[in-house]
């Protein structure tokens, strides 16, 4: 697999580093009559997620790669030269394109995900557990595939995902509580999709608590403020027309009272109401919630904080590397050993369990300086000794 994607890496490599191999690419595109407008791209090895947009986009040029060689006859041979005694990466064939194209169904699902998450624009937290059951048919299906390294590279990425997300005592009970607050499934969600039915029935128990006691939580002030308009609205010495209009308002009110079986807060409300269809087309949430804030007022208030924690609180290239940190258009032109040795220098830093010595290197720095200075000084005197030493004259 790797061998593979190094060879269209090495491919890509070369065309790209000429405007002369870009137009005769280019050619080659036409020839093979390729209706896909974008260029090539060259992945960075410390990002992955570079690498499988690298391996999209040569996919769909493969006929243009397959025809390069007579356009260029310099191509073959740029793979057959040696570079420090070492031969270069051959050029692509079937069996490469095959492995590219079992890489990119494998990382697609992975690369969508990751830009659903790293979203600024809009929510995120109510898609995540969606994105999770997606993920997790996916791992199921593939692993019973009959191609040997696709079902390898599939156990080896189910068992970190079981590691993570295989017991939802390990799951942030809120990432349940979001979907919840999401009125197109709310607690009629089908979470057997992951879960088995008594793990789904813990669940279902655990999030209605959090969210009762959020609601106790959120409704402390809107409770004082019930009372102070219920003692401003005391009876007063209005007389007897004021006791017959408070009492004709009482009636009606235990009349429409006995419609409703119990009293309802408005988690009982919005729970007991009928989901949204979830098929609805460009579902707007958090307008939902502002449409509905009058009819769950306190609610509502949860909603909106809990639906503004985002899911990924970095961007989708730092994701699968720390490169995005240290890859930056002032310095662009960083090796790849270079950018290794800076990522593994901080990763052992951070590390560490001992904090560095600083004050003791310094001393050794400056003990070193003060060496190199007395061995400057010694050379400088030397030098002059020899220069005003008397010149022997040989006859």
């Amino acid at each position: 697999m790797y061998d593979s994607i190094a060879t269209i890496h090495n491919c890509v490599r070369y065309i790209r580093s000429s405007p002369a191999r870009l137009l005769k690419f280019k050619a080659c595109v036409d020839r093979e009559i390729i209706n896909y407008k974008g260029g090539l791209v060259l992945d960075v090895p410390t990002r992955r997620n570079s690498t499988f947009m690298m391996l999209d986009v040569a996919l769909k040029f493969e006929k243009a790669f397959a025809i390069y060689d007579e356009e260029d006859d310099k191509f073959v041979s740029f793979f057959m030269e040696n570079e420090h005694g070492k031969k270069r990466v051959r050029p692509p064939t079937s069996s490469d394109w095959e492995s590219a194209t079992i890489f990119v169904t494998f990382l697609s699902a992975f690369y969508e995900v990751t830009l659903k998450f790293s979203g600024t624009l809009h929510v995120t937290s109510n898609n995540l557990y969606h994105e999770i059951c997606e993920i997790h048919t996916q791992l199921s299906d593939l692993a019973s595939s009959s191609d040997h390294l696709l079902s390898t590279m599939v156990a080896s990425m189910k068992r970190k995902y079981d590691k993570y997300w295989g017991s939802a005592e390990n799951i942030n009970p809120m990432l349940f509580l979001a979907v919840v607050l999401d009125p197109r499934y709310k607690l009629k969600y089908c979470f057997e999709t992951v879960y088995d039915a008594e793990t789904v029935a813990k669940i279902v128990v655990k999030v209605e608590q959090i969210l009762q006691q959020l609601y106790n939580s959120y409704n402390v002030e809107g409770e004082s403020d019930g009372d102070k308009v219920s003692k401003s609205d005391s009876p007063s010495k209005g007389g007897v027309k004021e006791t017959i209009r408070r009492r004709l308002l009482e009636n009606y009110l235990q009349q429409q009272q006995m419609f409703v079986t119990e009293k309802m807060n408005d988690v009982d409300k919005y729970l007991a109401e009928e989901t949204i269809n979830p098929m609805t087309s460009s579902f707007d949430i958090l307008l939902w919630w502002k449409d509905n804030s009058q009819r769950f007022k306190i609610i509502s208030m949860i909603a909106k904080d809990v639906l503004v924690i985002p899911v990924s609180t970095v961007a989708s290239e730092s994701t699968f590397s720390t490169s995005g940190r240290i890859l930056d258009s002032f310095r662009s032109s960083l090796s790849p050993k270079i950018v290794e040795a800076l990522v593994c220098t901080q990763n052992w830093l951070k590390g560490s369990h001992e904090g560095i010595q600083t004050k003791e290197y310094l001393d050794d720095i400056q003990a070193y300086e003060f060496l190199e200075e007395d061995n400057k000084l010694k050379d400088k005197v030397t030098t002059k000794e020899k220069t005003n030493a008397p010149i022997a004259i040989v006859h």
